[in-house]
């Protein structure tokens, strides 16, 4: 099914959509599946650690900057155009030009540091008590691992319905993609499951997960045209300011709290780091 013809129709993106969603679901059920004793999943969650800091500083990013050049030329090219015709530079009146000014060259790491900002004092302030504090911030860490990776995985979606439209979601990539989805899913659920939260919840919140992407890809150029180029690089930016803060202050200590095990820990955080490369290297 992975090879087969595309024509770029309704069809063909309901099937894709269905592949990935499949995808996200099997990976966070293998993970609920698997009995888990609190030694176990410390050793697990290296592994998710290394998914996680692969997708911040592989993928997430870099295309910070990529973003920012290409905002920085834009706004270039329009200035240059504007003199040729003896006219002011454009004056970005329109939502997406307003945006684009503030993700012009490296303005975009501002909102990285907001996404840091952000998930900690809400973490700090809001969610952590003094009785049961490490299940609170556990459970604080769940949910943002969950919102990060959900805006990861909307624009990944939007990302493939670009590549879908013009007949490139097929064999390798789409096949890399699933892959991804499945490591993501059990890494999410294995952070989810740290925090002891009710099987039922966690198995909502793996099934809603399983619909971003699909989502993303469904509802493609529509999505990307009302948030623009430089709505997504923001987006974007938050989502890797939340992953950062998740996973330096959070999950790397919480890995390394105990030292029993740290040559497995280490060798499954490297290997986390690794398979998401490989996903980002394939286009996933």
């Amino acid at each position: 099914m992975l090879h087969r013809h595309r024509t770029g129709s309704p069809i063909d993106e309901m099937l894709d959509a269905a592949i990935l969603f499949l995808a996200t679901l099997f990976g966070g059920l293998v993970s609920l599946r698997v009995r888990w004793t609190e030694r176990l999943l410390h050793v697990a969650l290296a592994f998710s650690t290394g998914i996680f800091l692969g997708a911040v500083f592989l993928h997430l990013l870099p295309s910070l900057d990529a973003a920012g050049d290409a905002h920085s030329h834009h706004w270039e090219a329009s200035v240059l155009e504007a003199r040729s015709f003896e006219e002011s530079p454009p004056a970005h009146s329109s939502s997406e030009g307003k945006l684009s000014v503030l993700v012009r060259g490296d303005r975009a790491w501002f909102f990285v540091l907001l996404g840091v900002l952000g998930v900690y004092l809400i973490e700090a302030l809001v969610l952590r008590t003094h009785d049961h504090d490490d299940l609170h911030r556990h459970r604080a860490v769940g949910y943002a691992a969950l919102v990060g990776l959900s805006v990861h995985s909307f624009t990944a979606g939007l990302a493939l319905a670009v590549m879908a439209g013009r007949g490139l979601l097929v064999g390798t990539l789409l096949l890399a993609m699933v892959a991804h989805k499945i490591f993501d899913s059990f890494s999410l659920a294995s952070v989810l499951l740290l925090g002891k939260m009710r099987r039922a919840r966690i198995h909502m919140l793996i099934a809603v997960f399983s619909t971003i992407t699909p989502i993303g890809l469904l509802v493609g150029g529509a999505a990307t045209t009302h948030l623009g180029q430089a709505g997504m690089t923001i987006v974007t930016a938050l989502a890797a300011g939340t992953f950062l803060f998740v996973c330096v202050g959070e999950l790397l200590p919480e890995v390394f709290h105990h030292r029993e095990d740290s040559l497995a820990k280490v060798s499954l955080l490297a290997a986390g780091v690794a398979v998401t490369m490989l996903m980002h290297g394939v286009g996933a």
